[in-house]
C-alpha cells in the first residue's frame, strides 16, 4: 500500500489517536497550571525509576506504559524515554515535564503529536524564505525534523547533551556530530550543546527564523527578556526575520499577567507580534495552554493551503490545527492596557508556576507508588471522559 493510501485508510483512526493526544496535551497543561501530583503521570513513573537508580527496560511494562531509557544528565536533570501504548506514542520527558512525543506508527511520524508542536510548525506557511532557522532548546525534535524534511536548515541549541542523545536514539533526530559531520551539516545543520543565552550573546549568525522552545516545567526568564530579544532582532535574524516564541501560559484574566508581559516585550523590540493559542481562546478559559508568539520588523502572514490534505483534514490532526491556528489569535488580550514598566527583564525569573516541584521528591519509593498505582485510574479515565 503507498504512503497516500496508507494515510487514507488510517484517516479515521488518526483522528481518534489525535484526539487523545490532544486531550494528554490539554491534561498536562492542566495539571503543570495547578501544581497537582498527577502531573505527568506517565513521565513521573518513569522518573521514579531512574531516581532510584534502577530503570528496569526488561521489567514488564506498567499496563500501556513501558520505559524505554532514563539517564541523569550533567545538570542533574532524570531524562526519560517512554512508551505508550495505548495513546500511540513514543514520550520524552525531563524530571517531570513533557518535553516531546512522536508517534509510534512510522506513517504518522511526520506529524506532530500535540498541538503545541504542530502550531509551530505551520511557520511554514508565513511569507517567508526559509532556508536557514535557529532553535533553542530541542525536546524530542518535533519542529526541527519536520522543518528538515522540507529541505530547511536547522541548526539546534540544547542545553541537555542527555537530550540530544535521546533524541538522536529515539526519535529520529540527526545531530551532525558523528561521521560526514561536514555533509550532513550542509544538509540539515548543525547541534550545539549549551545554555541558550550564553550561545546568543557568544557569537552571532543571520537566520530568517529563530524559534525558542525552552518549557521544561516553567519559562525560564533568562531567555525570555528584553535583552535577548533585542539580541535576537540585531544579531540573529536577517531586516525579514522572524522570531517564534513557544511559551505555556494563560491568555485570558488574572492569571495572564505573565503570558502580557511576554507579549508586551516582544512588542516593545519587534514592529509587529501576533500570538496564536493552540486551541480556540473560547475553549478552557481556566486553563493554560501553549501560546506562540511570532515576532517580526516586517509584516507577515501566512498562506495556509486550502486544496488536498487540507480540504477536509481530520479533526485535531496537525493538517487540522495548521488550518485553523489563525481563529485562535490570543493577541488582542495579551496585548490589552500595555505598560512600558510590565516588560521582562534580565533580573525576571518568571516561573509559570510558583509552587510548581522543580526538585526530585525526597522520598522517592513512596512518590513512585503513588504516581504508576494512579496512572490508569486517573489518566485514561480523564481520556475517555473526554472522548
Amino acid at each position: 500500500m503507498r504512503r497516500r493510501e496508507k494515510k487514507d485508510h488510517a484517516k479515521a483512526a488518526l483522528s481518534a489517536d489525535r484526539s487523545s493526544s490532544i486531550a494528554v496535551n490539554s491534561f498536562v497543561t492542566r495539571c503543570v497550571a495547578t501544581g497537582g501530583l498527577v502531573v505527568f503521570a506517565v513521565a513521573s513513573a518513569g522518573l521514579s525509576l531512574a531516581l532510584l537508580g534502577r530503570p528496569d527496560l526488561d521489567a514488564p511494562s506498567d499496563g500501556h506504559v513501558r520505559l524505554l531509557e532514563a539517564k541523569t544528565d550533567l545538570n542533574g536533570h532524570v531524562v526519560a524515554t517512554l512508551q505508550n501504548q495505548e495513546l500511540g506514542l513514543k514520550i520524552l520527558t525531563l524530571d517531570r515535564c513533557i518535553i516531546g512525543a512522536q508517534y509510534l506508527q512510522e506513517e504518522f511520524q511526520d506529524q506532530a503529536a500535540f498541538t503545541g508542536f504542530a502550531l509551530q510548525e505551520a511557520v511554514v506557511f508565513v511569507n517567508r524564505s526559509l532556508r536557514r532557522v535557529l532553535q533553542l532548546g530541542l525536546g524530542a525534535a518535533s519542529v526541527p525534523n519536520f522543518l528538515r524534511s522540507r529541505r530547511i536548515q536547522v541548526d539546534v541549541v540544547e542545553v541537555s547533551e542527555t537530550v540530544i542523545d535521546m533524541a538522536e536514539k529515539h526519535f529520529g533526530f540527526s545531530s551532525c556530530r558523528r561521521g560526514n559531520t561536514k555533509a550532513c551539516q550542509q544538509r540539515f545543520g548543525r547541534t550545539v550543546q549549551g545554555d541558550g543565552r550564553e550561545f546568543l550573546f557568544g557569537r552571532d549568525r543571520r537566520y530568517d527564523l529563530v524559534i525558542s522552545d525552552v518549557f521544561v516545567g516553567s519559562n525560564p526568564g533568562h531567555l525570555h527578556s528584553l535583552e535577548v530579544f533585542q539580541r535576537i532582532q540585531q544579531q540573529w535574524l536577517w531586516p525579514s526575520g522572524v522570531l517564534m516564541v513557544n511559551f505555556v501560559g494563560f491568555h485570558s484574566g488574572h492569571r495572564s499577567h505573565i503570558s502580557r508581559k511576554l507579549a508586551r516585550t516582544l512588542r516593545h523590540v519587534f514592529a509587529t507580534t501576533r500570538c496564536f493559542r493552540d486551541e480556540d481562546p473560547a475553549e478552557h478559559l481556566d486553563a493554560a495552554a501553549n501560546l506562540v508568539c511570532l515576532a517580526s520588523d516586517q509584516a507577515f502572514h501566512f498562506n495556509v493551503p486550502t486544496t488536498g490534505d487540507f480540504s477536509n483534514p481530520a479533526p485535531f490532526s496537525s493538517v487540522w490545527v495548521m488550518k485553523h491556528f489563525q481563529q485562535w489569535q490570543a493577541t488582542p488580550a495579551l496585548c490589552a492596557h500595555e505598560r512600558i514598566d510590565e516588560l521582562v527583564c534580565e533580573n525576571d525569573v518568571l516561573p509559570l508556576h510558583r509552587k510548581a516541584p522543580s526538585e526530585p521528591p525526597s522520598d522517592a519509593e513512596p512518590f513512585a507508588q503513588r504516581v504508576r498505582g494512579r496512572l490508569e485510574q486517573t489518566l485514561f479515565e480523564y481520556l475517555r471522559g473526554r472522548g
